[in-house]
């Protein structure tokens, strides 16, 4: 089953305006009958004196509902250890969906919690981070903490103990309005009791709709992105000709709010192919030098018109035991351009948690983006 092997892969790592009417509450009993268990030490047990799922690791899935818009509601106790609990929903297949997780080792820092989308089996929450994606929450450990977590088209609400105020507001689903299976996501000896669901079409969210300002205007937004290559692929060239570069498919990737473009949306990796590149075209009406400011996940070469400029790592714990890996605009490249067209290639590999980039030059005089 395509959403079994997701829940597989992934795991080896709004309030309604009125009260809600009971009988819009579908509760799930936390037994076998209603759930399908993807874990190796997951089992129903007895915690704290309600019926629970015990799920250390893997996934529980939630059987014959196809979720939409609506309430997800749960409660979730977790020890104060490190580790990642959470939900998925509106699973699309084997390889895409939306998930709210929890971090326990991780209360009252601004990423206590994380909603992320899941593209072709690469969770992006080094790409997705800050307001729209998790808040500062303090946890109760070994007991209960409520969740709910309410959908609306591409917007949502997360509530964590206080069912009055949401914690945050998702902005973008980045999977958009689409609808899918539920499944409950083990870690750090979790356990799960009292889920319910409301399947609701109709139900608003609390909080008013955030509009987003409008993008910057020194944003790149001309990007072209290969195929996926292996990740031995151009190593030790300081140097690229275009030789070098044939036989490759590229695309137009889609450029988020941010700027920020995520290769996982259409690329899928494996084993030893973790590695593409990601090539901006720049015409320039004279020779001139211009500053480039980008952020990268997780590694990179940066080539200008062939030759090796730059390279970095911008990985989890690469620059210092705490350091996360978040790409924001960070770093710099001054771009030496020649009058006519210039090419910047990027080599960017991923390891885990995002597969992506973004850039802006705040000095486009003179430029044009082919």
């Amino acid at each position: 089953m395509h959403t079994l092997k997701f829940l597989t892969f992934m795991t080896s790592f709004i309030v309604l305006a009125s009260p809600l009417l009971a009988d819009h509450h579908t509760t799930v009993p936390m037994e076998e009958s209603h759930w399908k268990l993807n874990s190796q030490d997951g089992r129903f047990v007895s915690y704290r004196g309600v019926k629970s799922i015990f799920l250390p690791n893997g996934t529980a899935e939630l059987k014959d509902v196809d979720f939409h818009n609506g309430i997800l509601e749960f409660d979730l106790a977790f020890p104060h250890e490190r580790g990642f609990p959470g939900i998925f929903f509106r699973i699309q297949d084997s390889n895409n969906a939306e998930e709210v997780y929890f971090r326990p080792h991780q209360s009252g820092n601004p990423d206590a919690n994380q909603y992320t989308p899941s593209f072709n089996r690469t969770a992006g929450w080094q790409l997705y981070h800050g307001d729209g994606y998790g808040a500062p929450v303090d946890y109760k450990y070994n007991t209960w903490n409520r969740i709910r977590i309410v959908i609306k088209g591409t917007r949502g609400e997360v509530f964590i103990n206080d069912l009055n105020k949401p914690v945050f507001q998702i902005h973008d689903l980045k999977h958009g309005d689409v609808h899918g299976p539920i499944a409950i996501k083990g870690s750090a000896n979790a356990h799960f009791a009292n889920f319910s669901y409301v399947l609701n079409e109709d139900l608003e969210l609390k909080l008013p709709i955030k509009n987003l300002p409008p993008p910057e205007a020194s944003l790149v937004t001309s990007y072209k992105v290969s195929n996926v290559l292996e990740d031995s692929h151009l190593d030790g060239k300081t140097w690229l000709k275009s030789k070098e570069l044939t036989d490759l498919n590229w695309h137009s990737p889609t450029v988020e709010h941010s700027g920020t473009i995520n290769l996982s949306k259409r690329l899928a990796r494996s084993e030893g192919h973790n590695t593409a590149l990601v090539k901006v075209s720049i015409r320039s009406d004279r020779d001139q030098v211009k500053r480039l400011d980008f952020g990268y996940s997780d590694d990179v070469r940066a080539f200008v018109n062939g030759q090796l400029i730059y390279s970095g790592s911008n990985a989890f714990r690469s620059r210092d035991y705490r350091y996360l890996g978040t790409i924001g605009f960070f770093d710099s490249l001054y771009l030496n351009l020649k009058e006519g067209n210039n090419e910047v290639l990027f080599v960017l590999k991923e390891g885990f948690g995002g597969w992506g980039m973004k850039a802006k030059i705040e000095d486009q005089d003179g430029l044009h983006f082919e």
